[in-house]
């Protein structure tokens, strides 16, 4: 294996193919539901059009504002020596996910749940080191489009030529940009 996760005890983590879309979409829904549950004081809950389409954004803010959920639990280990971005702090957006925001929800929040259960990874032989980091940061559409449009992108080679709606290609972004409002 090229890629080896550990977490903050030195044990190895497993995980699930990251190119099954499918396995990926169904344990997000579990996901969003486990945050809604932990992060009840934030004020959000499950979207209810999600019964229905499992397209829509996943929460709804008790003010009524459509919130997609972005779950991240393993750095970007390379975002330093890529993007100049340290990993300890790197998240990523799907470049296609702005073109459908744009298109489809203009007046969405994001929120950016992240909890680095994989705090060291050997990738091909070299070793990468994070600290942990747990919070929550949220960030209107509207003000992250700008942030955006002037972060690096990172594309994925093993999904070139992808036939099962995996994202192609991800902004970089660091988490400490005073746009992102820390919630927890």
């Amino acid at each position: 294996m090229c890629t080896i996760l550990y977490d903050k005890d030195g044990n190895e983590l497993e995980y699930h193919n990251l190119q099954d879309k499918l396995h990926w979409c169904r344990e997000g829904e579990s996901k969003e539901q486990a945050f809604v549950r932990r992060y009840v004081s934030l004020g959000y809950k499950m979207n209810p059009e999600k019964e229905s389409n499992e397209y829509a954004p996943d929460l709804i803010s008790t003010t009524n504002v459509l919130t997609d959920l972005k779950s991240q639990h393993s750095p970007f280990f390379k975002a330093g020596e890529r993007y100049g971005i340290d990993p300890n702090f790197a998240v990523v957006f799907n470049v296609k996910d702005k073109v459908r925001y744009k298109k489809e929800y203009p007046d969405i929040d994001i929120l950016y749940y992240v909890d680095w259960i994989a705090v060291r990874a050997n990738i091909y032989g070299k070793s990468y080191e994070v600290q942990p980091l747990i919070g929550v940061y949220r960030i209107s559409f509207q003000d992250f489009l700008p942030i955006l449009d002037g972060a690096p992108v990172h594309e994925y080679i093993q999904r070139k030529g992808d036939l099962r709606g995996n994202a192609k290609d991800s902004y970089v972004l660091d988490i400490r940009d005073p746009a992102f409002e820390r919630l927890h």
